[in-house]
């Protein structure tokens, strides 16, 4: 496949507006500087934001794909700037969909993180959600679409998942999220929809979020056995 190949698939698949490269933004257009050097190009591996490297520790796969697996970076205009990151797997070519960081734009009212630790400095720094696309799923969803557990639970009595906001759907109906309670990443919950009185709790938020995309995502084939 080549990289004109991958261009011309995308604007098809993403349609409205994508830019492959700093040059084909409209004048005026302000993206944070962590994404000044996003295209599909053939002259260099293609760059993702610098600050991903701040999780290197706690999304090891997820960084190992991106190094690895990454085809190249675009900017949508939609409702809003977005950033693409375009993988290939065994069915072709999918997206994964990065929201502006919190920490570049000024965010609307109730759009702050409503927790906080290194959870909330991901969105802060790296994307406000950052999931497959159109799905909106696998990775962590945008503050705006996060729910609260208990919303999701057909039972009278919902108070012990109260505090317990959603952060990562697998597209299936389960949840990982986060207690508002705790400031520690190491205790979240995963609440799965055919057990919602079973949950499991105190696990590790980055661990699980890690886990979960790297089995979704396993298929995905090395850049370079992808690119002529």
């Amino acid at each position: 496949m080549t990289l004109d190949e991958v261009i011309e698939a995308t604007r098809l698949n993403l349609q409205g507006n994508v830019y492959f490269s700093p040059e084909d933004l409209p004048a005026g257009t302000v993206i944070p500087s962590e994404w000044k050097n996003f295209g599909v190009n053939s002259e260099s591996a293609p760059k993702f934001p610098a600050t991903w490297q701040i999780f290197a520790d706690e999304l090891p796969w997820v960084l190992s794909l991106l190094e690895l697996g990454l085809i190249g970076t675009a900017v949508w205009d939609g409702n809003s700037l977005e950033l693409i990151y375009i993988f290939h797997d065994a069915n072709g070519l999918y997206y994964y969909i990065g929201g502006l960081p919190l920490d570049a734009c000024l965010p609307e009212a109730g759009s702050a993180p409503p927790f906080s630790g290194k959870v909330s400095e991901f969105y802060q720094r790296v994307h406000n959600g950052f999931t497959f696309f159109p799905a909106q799923s696998m990775g962590p969803q945008k503050i705006e679409n996060l729910m609260c557990v208990a919303d999701l639970i057909d039972e009278e009595d919902t108070t012990f998942a109260s505090r317990w906001m959603t952060l990562l759907s697998n597209g299936g109906g389960d949840y990982l999220a986060v207690d508002l309670n705790s400031l520690d990443d190491k205790n979240g919950v995963i609440w799965w929809h055919e057990e919602p009185l079973q949950p499991e709790v105190g696990v590790g938020v980055f661990e699980v979020m890690d886990t979960w995309m790297s089995i979704f995502l396993e298929d995905t084939q090395p850049r370079d056995n992808v690119i002529s």
